[in-house]
């Protein structure tokens, strides 16, 4: 066993050396390239949408709110245990239910 265990560490040290020198880290650049107005520029100007806002949806400045049932369900999930009796290891299984979420 324990001759094994050293094979697998040695191919594993192995392995991990020659994917090191295959994935060896080259040089990166980091940087922004400058093409022209971007989101960063838009940060500075105000924006009208915001302040007034149009649609059905909201009248008199209320919103509809959309609330959701939370439902459950009930399922039945398989439990067993493990005892011993007598020197053997016997297993008993049983339905147990439990509240589901959706």
């Amino acid at each position: 066993m324990d001759r094994r265990l050293f094979l697998t560490g040695m191919l594993g040290l192995a392995g991990t050396a020659a994917v090191i020198t295959v994935a060896r880290p080259g040089t990166a650049l980091a940087g922004i390239p400058n093409t022209g107005p971007g989101i960063l520029d838009e940060l500075d100007k105000p924006s009208d949408d915001i302040l007034e806002p149009d649609g059905p949806d909201t009248q008199n400045g209320i919103e509809p709110v959309h609330w959701y049932r939370r439902r459950r369900r009930r399922v039945w999930r398989r439990v067993c245990r493990r005892y011993r009796h007598r020197g053997h290891w016997h297993r008993r299984c049983f339905r147990r239910a439990v509240w589901i979420h959706f």
